[in-house]
């Protein structure tokens, strides 16, 4: 029992499990390196009371990356967990490629020594056989007039192309100024910040084809210059040891139908349709893969991407043909494996249909047939309680028997073949305005964060968004959509997910979902409707 930890991925407390109000912790008073005639002194590691669910950061560690590596002190991250020596035998230790350690060493917190042996350890199954949580960078690099109430919507602008043309073309000094505007001021690093603050380890940044050098194309309509900010971006996540999923988010001539997302809406999907689009797709993802190996290769930003998505939320209806999604990942992932090896990085599918059964049933044929390419390879699920799925009438009961009765069984065409997954985005928003009722977006995240971290396929997920630019006279539409209008607003907690249980699905009802959840399987549709099965005792 003395050697069983109770832990939650990325910035963790370690709880005894036989006594779970005590943790593992730094000595307080022994923070800091202080000179004397021992040498440097570092903490001390005791057993102590735990300090809140979250853990404060002499009492909390930073988890490996992936399960397996180094455990760092959260106050200070230049000290890790180590097996048996002091800080001038990791070092030699190291260096000599030996194991500083024997049966009975003591474990303490030395400096972080790059590839000792005494500071690599295997987390938990349960704390990385799950789901890491990151939060989407959504109308940053690519506009979404939604997203940008003020300035786009409010005035009748329906996507990226349309203000730059607005502002008189890709040329104009005034759409230059605008567009790069906007970029420096989006995103901050106090929101990162803030996000980190709350739980967040990893982002996911989409990104228009535009953005590459190789690919732009003034005549396309789209100002250039995004990637220096972008760039910017993966050093700011660097220096907060966060990671990020470069997401191709808008392809030449749309992926999808009518949407701003694409950074110009058409009519239908010209991606699918013209072969001149679909070449220039093909470009842009090398294009991307170029940039993350140019990232890697600067220390600066290295180590930050973790993965890339080739084409995100394309029209299903284009799944088969000769210009279609399905031959678009069947060329594409194999070039991508020649250039990110599947140890470093993943690669993130979407495929936008729903029961997800034969999409899911074709990608784990391909880990089948090809599994040097397809390792890594993992499914990109989005899943919202909206776009059909906010039928009224609305009561916060509803969302909570969808959550955690009915999504589990929407990804179970995934968990049930192996296939990886990534929920890509998902949401605070209901589509109603019950979402202000008193602490429901909390229940409602930790409800959302526990699916995903008890569904063993899950990887990961990514929340849509960390914020939208509020109008100041409706400051509370699309305010539930914002992570960081939400936490600034009192609704989420500073620490949302380290507030959270996560250890079983809906913890808070987690006792009654065996008898009153109904019955769902692998072909559930994404807009079925969820009513509790409420089990009333016969009376005598």
């Amino acid at each position: 029992e003395a050697q069983r930890f109770v832990a939650f991925r990325g910035r963790v407390q370690l709880r005894v499990a036989a006594q779970t109000s005590k943790c593992i912790g730094a000595g307080v008073d022994e923070l800091g390196v202080g000179a004397g005639a021992a040498g440097p002194r570092f903490p001390v590691l005791l057993h102590t009371a735990c300090v809140g669910d979250r853990g404060e950061p002499s009492a909390s560690f930073d988890m490996p990356e992936g399960g397996q590596g180094a455990i760092r002190l959260s106050l200070h991250s230049d000290l890790c967990l180590t097996i048996g020596a002091g800080a001038g035998e990791v070092a030699a230790a190291a260096a000599a490629a030996v194991t500083p350690f024997e049966a009975g060493a003591p474990v303490s917190l030395q400096p972080c020594v790059e590839g000792s042996p005494g500071q690599q350890f295997i987390a938990p199954r349960a704390l990385y056989g799950s789901a890491f949580v990151g939060v989407n960078l959504g109308g940053w690099l690519v506009l979404e007039e939604w997203m940008w109430v003020e300035e786009m919507e409010h005035k009748g602008v329906h996507d990226e192309w349309s203000l730059v043309q607005k502002f008189g073309g890709p040329d104009n000094e005034a759409a230059k100024e605008i567009m790069h505007k906007h970029w420096d001021t989006f995103l901050t690093e106090e929101h990162l910040d803030m996000l980190a603050r709350f739980g967040a380890t990893h982002v996911r940044i989409p990104l228009g084809y535009w953005i590459f050098d190789s690919v732009y194309d003034k005549s396309d309509g789209f100002v250039a210059g995004g990637e220096f900010y972008l760039a910017r971006a993966i050093r700011w996540l660097k220096a907060r040891r966060m990671k990020a999923v470069l997401d191709l988010h808008a392809l030449p001539g749309a992926q999808a139908i009518d949407d701003g997302f694409t950074g110009r809406r058409y009519p239908d999907a010209m991606f699918f349709h013209e072969a001149h689009h679909f070449e220039r797709g093909k470009q842009a993802v090398e294009a991307l893969v170029d940039l993350t190996l140019k990232y890697e290769a600067d220390e600066a930003t290295s180590g930050v991407v973790m993965g890339i998505e080739l084409l995100n939320e394309p029209n299903h209806k284009y799944w088969e043909g000769e210009l279609s999604i399905s031959s678009f990942y069947k060329e594409m992932v194999p070039r991508v494996r020649k250039r990110l090896p599947a140890n470093d990085y993943m690669v993130l599918l979407s495929f936008m249909d729903s029961p997800h059964v034969p999409t899911a049933q074709w990608l784990a044929d391909q880990r089948e047939r090809d599994p040097e390419n397809f390792a890594g390879v993992v499914y990109d699920a989005h899943l919202y309680h909206l776009f059909g799925d906010n039928t009224a009438p609305w009561g916060p009961d509803m969302d909570k028997c969808k959550t955690c009765c009915r999504d589990t069984h929407l990804l179970e065409g995934m968990w049930s073949r192996g296939v990886p997954v990534v929920i890509g985005e998902y949401s605070m928003s209901t589509g109603f305005a019950g979402w202000e009722e008193d602490g429901f977006e909390r229940l409602h995240l930790e409800d959302q964060l526990s699916v995903w971290n008890t569904t063993l396929a899950v990887v990961g997920s990514f929340t849509w968004n960390f914020r939208i630019l509020l109008m100041e006279t409706h400051p509370d539409k699309y305010k539930e959509w914002s992570v960081l209008d939400l936490i600034s607003s009192g609704y989420l907690p500073e620490e949302g997910v380290y507030a959270s249980n996560l250890t079983h699905r809906c913890a808070s009802i987690h006792h009654m979902l065996e008898q009153e959840c109904p019955a769902f399987d692998e072909n559930t549709f994404w807009t079925t409707p969820c009513e509790w099965q409420r089990r009333v005792s016969a009376e005598p």
